[in-house]
């Protein structure tokens, strides 16, 4: 297991991606330990045709890495964005269209988009990551930021039978509570009656407890005498001025489990002929339950405020800290549970010849992904409400009304949702190589590849929030308690404490809780069918690549080109104005497109090499924005809040012209250094417009995706990596791993009308990891830091469209081995040591937007292998 420091054959691929060389296939590189790690990362780098970093399975272990995010986080020109503490949404390059595969297979998350959410993969299940950063014709179309190649161990990786086993316990220090993990792996090869086989059985429980706090300030409003509506008040006598609407403050409190199931056979029924079979399932479930309260003025209820207690940033209009009187208050208990659930089988084979190679295989993939969210809501008011936004995060305080008595309280709603997503890809490839001795081209390559990928959101979002009458938290007080989780953010500022929340006991079961409100209205089991789309695409690529080689000049490279056709037909349903009735809707569209790519590779001796690319590559629109249906999600307590979502069928594939140059040196014994330099410009991006729209008489604010202007990016890369062995004893055990990724990038916003940087990347990302090892110990200490990022865009009325900024922020991972001896290893492992605190801010830093704080995760596991 990756806990285990087991020694991995880390074979090529070429088996399971049939378009892998036969000279890759012959490339064995054992990993038995970091040192060794280091440098089979390095070797793999260097030799590959592409610009491509890699991490292997010893190095993945030495971190308390639960994920695949978590793993992939540490390479260069890769960002992340975390969700609940852990590493989700993965960006190369600032982009996250990155195309995934497991085994050379394509792989994906059911949803909205086409992507893999890299948290429903644990990190166990891998002998090593591959991040291409340039395209080449054999490898699959999709990824205008790269590619990601997720490789698994193989059953002939063992020459003798091998049993590996990790139990672990992690504890979150703000959720107070703990959980174990265990991972298993078994594998080995024995002859038969014509050949020989083998076999891998790979099984991962993961169980994590982790509690989140977020702290948001509502949108800033402008505050005017002038105003025709909303703040109609001078906070400051003769002046505009602009000052959070609200503040919500949540504890997310829940467990994630993580399983993965991988059985894997082989047969070589002689030395030229590799047959296989494989599955993969892997299950991510989160049960969440989430306490919120909300606090802000109604002008319309009568809110005012006390004009003492107003206070300005210096040099600005945005009020500091203010004192609302009368606020509403609300308090939301619910628990939003998700699942997302994927299965690939996959079968093949190859036959070697003396100059031939010919691969096949088949793959079948099906995910789904759920959500579920249900629970109560309970209002009251508060005397005095203030907010104070002059600290590292915005202070707050309910006075004069006590939150916790059950007579300041009444329920006003319960809420139901349910969204079912589904997705599935067939997909077969048939591949054949050609070697040559004794001429430039010494390799060639042609495949073709027909995929059929389908993805629906089944009955749509179930909704089927519904008031009630005001029922008083004190006709049902075996409902209520006091806010458990104190302190709140980590004690980072002051915040409200001390309210009734609702137990949640029935949460789950959405009958029983209507009951007991007196519901008797039945649960809805479908959406509305304005929401509901279903896609489906078959796509055909042909491909032919070219190797070629001047040894006189120290010349190598490759050239070739991708011929992709798809056709979609995107089905959902429409409004008929006319009869107010609702009709079906289908829309087919077909494209092609050439890829070609080039590299060059120049290796004037020394440990120096150099690397020229380019390529063009394309990614198709996420399904939801494709869909010709619109999906709206009506606000029962205030329908000035009623938004929708809707597609748009006319959307363009993005399409990206890149260009690299790549520096790279090898010193030995993991000695290694590199500088890419990297362009890419963009045509069609994706950008979303909202606007005001009417629906069954109601009024809606519905976003529509629309292809924007190109976008451009351009970047460096640098990575250095070496241990010190000019270091006297056991100093030589010390090491060091650097890289640095500098990122400019721009794309017209048409809300703003200006060029912005692409959202949620940073112009710097930094990654420092500090390594020891020395006999039976080994330790690691790694930094990860990006800057600040836009992460979205916000419309406030009388101030216009604002971008929305997460500042810089760092994360702190710690490890430490002792290897009892041959069979036992013994590890700490820390993750989020500094407890971060991420924030982000409405256009300027005087307008906080969000807080986050996640646990620190201390654990510890023992490792047996034989």
């Amino acid at each position: 297991m990756k806990q285990l420091g087991l020694t991995v054959l880390a074979a090529s691929a070429a088996l399971l991606a049939p378009a892998t060389s036969l000279a890759q296939k012959l490339d064995t590189v054992i990993v038995t330990g970091v040192r060794s790690s280091i440098e089979s990362a390095a070797a793999r780098k260097r030799r590959a045709d592409d610009v491509v970093d890699s991490v292997v399975a010893e190095d993945i272990a030495r971190l308390p890495d639960l994920n695949v995010a978590d793993a992939v986080q540490r390479i260069s020109g890769v960002q992340i964005t975390r969700d609940r503490g852990e590493a989700s949404v993965l960006s190369v390059r600032g982009l996250t269209q990155v195309e995934t595969t497991l085994n050379g297979r394509e792989v994906f998350t059911a949803g909205f988009g086409r992507a893999l959410d890299y948290a429903d993969l644990p990190s166990e299940m891998l002998a090593g990551i591959d991040v291409y950063k340039t395209a080449a014709a054999a490898r699959i179309e999709g990824g205008l930021g790269g590619s990601v190649d997720l490789r698994t161990r193989h059953p002939f990786d063992f020459r003798q039978p091998a049993l590996a086993a990790t139990a672990r316990y992690l504890h979150g220090d703000l959720a107070g509570k703990g959980a174990g993990q265990l991972s298993v792996l078994l594998g080995g090869r024995a002859p038969a009656g014509v050949g020989e086989v083998a076999g891998l059985v790979n099984l991962v429980l993961q169980d994590r407890a982790y509690r989140e706090d977020l702290k948001g300030s509502g949108a800033p409003m402008l505050c005017s005498a002038r105003a025709s509506s909303g703040c109609r008040l001078d906070l400051a006598p003769g002046q505009d001025s602009v000052v959070s609407s609200s503040t919500s403050e949540s504890t997310s409190l829940g467990r994630r489990r993580r399983g993965l199931a991988t059985v894997m056979l082989g047969w070589r029924p002689s030395a030229a002929v590799d047959l296989y079979a494989e599955a993969h399932l892997a299950e991510l479930s989160t049960r969440q339950q989430t306490q919120q309260v909300n606090v802000g003025p109604n002008f319309a209820a009568g809110s005012g405020f006390d004009p003492a207690s107003v206070t300005f940033f210096a040099g600005s209009h945005d009020v500091q800290r203010i004192t609302w009187t009368d606020a509403p208050v609300s308090i939301l208990g619910f628990v939003r549970d998700t699942v997302d659930r994927t299965r690939q089988l996959a079968a093949g084979g190859s036959w070697t010849g003396e100059s031939l190679h010919l691969s096949a295989d088949l793959s079948h993939t099906r995910s789904l992904n759920r959500l579920y969210f249900s629970g109560p809501t309970l209002a009251g008011k508060a005397a005095r409400f203030t907010q104070d936004a002059g600290g590292v995060a915005p202070a707050t305080a309910v006075e004069g009304t006590d939150l916790g008595a059950p007579s300041q309280l009444r329920y006003v709603s319960l809420a139901y949702r349910v969204r079912p997503l589904r997705g599935s890809l067939s997909a077969g490839r048939l591949d054949a190589e050609w070697l040559f001795d004794q001429a430039a081209l010494d390799q060639l390559s042609v495949g073709w590849r027909r995929s059929r990928r389908e993805a629906d959101n089944a009955d749509n979002l179930i909704f089927g929030d519904v008031p009630l009458p005001g029922t008083p938290a004190t006709a049902v007080p075996a409902r209520t308690a006091l806010y458990p989780y104190a302190p709140f953010l980590d004690g980072r500022a002051p915040s409200i404490t001390g309210y009734l929340t609702d137990t949640l006991v029935d949460a789950r079961d959405p009958v029983q809780l209507r009951q007991d409100f007196g519901i008797s209205t039945p649960l809805p089991t479908a959406g509305g069918p304005l929401g509901v789309w279903r896609i489906r695409e078959v796509t055909d690529a042909l491909y032919a690549q070219g190797h070629w080689r001047l040894p006189a000049l120290g010349l190598d490279g490759l050239a070739g080109v991708r011929l992709v056709q798809t056709r979609s037909a995107l089905g959902g349903n429409q409004s008929v104005p006319s009869s107010g009735g609702i009709a079906p809707l289908e829309v087919d569209a077909r494209t092609r497109d050439w890829l070609p790519s080039a590299s060059l590779r120049w290796r004037p001796g020394g440990p120096w090499q150099w690397r020229v690319a380019a390529s063009r590559s394309i990614t198709r629109p996420d399904f939801n924005l494709m869909s010709p249906s619109v999906t709206l999600t009506p606000n029962s307590v205030n329908p000035q809040l009623n938004q929708g979502t809707a597609g748009n069928p006319a959307l363009r594939p993005m399409r990206a012209t890149n260009a690299d140059l790549a520096a790279e040196a090898d010193f030995g014994a993991g000695h290694a250094a590199a500088l890419t330099l990297f362009w890419k410009r963009v045509d069609g991006f994706v950008a979303s417009l909202s606007q005001a729209e009417t629906h069954d008489g109601q009024l809606y604010q519905v976003s529509r995706p629309y292809n924007a202007d190109a976008g451009h990016l351009r970047g460096a890369e640098l990575a250095y990596q070496r241990f010190l062995d000019f270091l006297p004893g056991a100093w030589r055990g010390l090491g060091l791993q650097a890289n640095a990724t500098f990122v400019h990038s721009e794309a017209y916003d048409r809300v703003l009308r200006a060029n912005l940087p692409l959202q949620n990347l940073s112009r710097r990302s930094f990654n420092l990891v500090g390594l020891y090892e020395w006999g039976p110990w080994s330790s690691r200490l790694a930094w990860n830091w990006r800057s600040s990022f836009p992460s979205g865009t916000a419309s406030v009325v009388g101030i216009g469209a604002l971008q929305t900024t997460t500042r810089g922020y760092g994360w702190l991972d710690a490890s430490l081995r002792w290897r009892i001896n041959d069979r036992l290893t013994w590890s700490l492992d820390g993750g989020n040591l500094l407890g971060t605190l991420r924030r982000s801010y409405f256009g300027v830093e005087t307008r906080p937007q969000n807080a986050w704080v996640n646990d620190r995760q201390i654990g510890t596991s023992l490792s047996l292998r034989t």
